[in-house]
This record gives C-alpha cells, structure tokens and sequence, in this order.
C-alpha cells in the first residue's frame, strides 16, 4: 500500500507542475515513452532500477543519454527519483499519471469480456450507451472468454458489471439450491 501512496504522490507533483507550465500533453508522451523504453531495453531498465549502480552514475547517464530526447521537467523528475531511491515504482507512477490524466481530459478506461470479438458495430453502440450513462468519452478494450457462454463483463473504474450467462446461470442455481433447502 506504500507503494500506490507514494506512486500517487510522485504522480500527482509531476501532473500539476505538467499542467502549470502548460506541458501537461508533452509530458504525458514522455512518461509514457521512457515507460516503453525500459519495458523493451532490460539493460537499460536493470540499470535503472538496480540498486548495485550508484545514484550520481545513473543521473549522469540518464543526463547524457536523454537530455535531447525528454524536456528538463520529465529528466528532472526523474533525478528526483533516482536521489530518493524511488525508481522502483516508476511503473505505478505512470500508471497513476495515466489516471490522472484521463481524469483531466473526462476519459474513462474499461474492458468488456465477451464471447466473441465485438464487432466495430456493437464496440460503438456500447460506446454511446456509456457516454450518456457517464458523460465521459471512453477507451473499450474488448477480451475474449468462451467460458463466460454469452453476455457480458463489464470493468470500468474499479468496478465490474457482470451481465453474463454464466453469472446468472449461477445465481440461478443459487437460488434453486437456497429454495431446496
């Protein structure tokens, strides 16, 4: 639990300095960039994290390396980082940004599994339903699970909606089993 505490903290400081200096855009490309870089390099993410290589050699490489390809707010954020020991939870930091940011921009993130792929048709209708429920834009990613036998689960914001045939079949049997006795 620490470790979503501070990763917020970090998040929200580096968000509202982003925001204040009218580069909120900027570094939410950066936050994410330097993300998939260390995702795709595991050298450059051992060095990062690892704590056998020493503070003062990871903010000189870092400063090196990436001054012409980030602005001074993200390297900065990053040296803050790296001085406090905190590089660790750089993952749950990007992922609070993220939050964040959708927040900002009235976005709102879920995932509907379903038996089938949706079809471009049906993925938009869910959409707009949304929409008005909410009065946010959403991000749908759609799963696959044969094993749900129809319907739907929905997960938005922490929450799950689960209008499949599987569940009710349950609940279903639930009842039946209640009833018996």
């Amino acid at each position: 639990m620490k470790i979503l505490v501070l990763a917020r903290r970090y998040a929200r400081a580096l968000f509202e300095l982003a925001k204040e200096k009218n580069i909120l855009e900027s570094i939410y490309a950066e936050i994410n960039a330097f993300k998939k870089l260390l995702d795709e390099t595991p050298e450059l993410a051992h060095f990062f994290l690892s704590p056998e290589i020493g503070r003062q050699g990871k903010i000189e490489f870092i400063e090196k390396k990436f001054q012409d390809q980030f602005s001074a707010l993200f390297i900065n954020f990053l040296f803050v980082l790296i001085r406090k020991g905190r590089q660790g939870i750089f993952p749950e930091i990007v992922s609070e940004f993220g939050r964040l940011y959708d927040k900002y921009h009235n976005r709102i993130r879920a995932s509907a599994v379903t038996v089938r792929p949706l079809k471009k048709e049906e993925l938009e209708q869910l959409k707009q339903q949304l929409v008005k429920q909410y009065q946010a834009t959403f991000d749908i990613e759609n799963f696959v699970d044969p094993d749900i036998l129809g319907g739907l689960i929905l997960k938005i914001d922490g929450r799950v909606i689960d209008a499949s045939l599987r569940n009710q079949l349950e609940k279903l049997r639930e009842n039946l089993l209640i009833e018996r006795n």
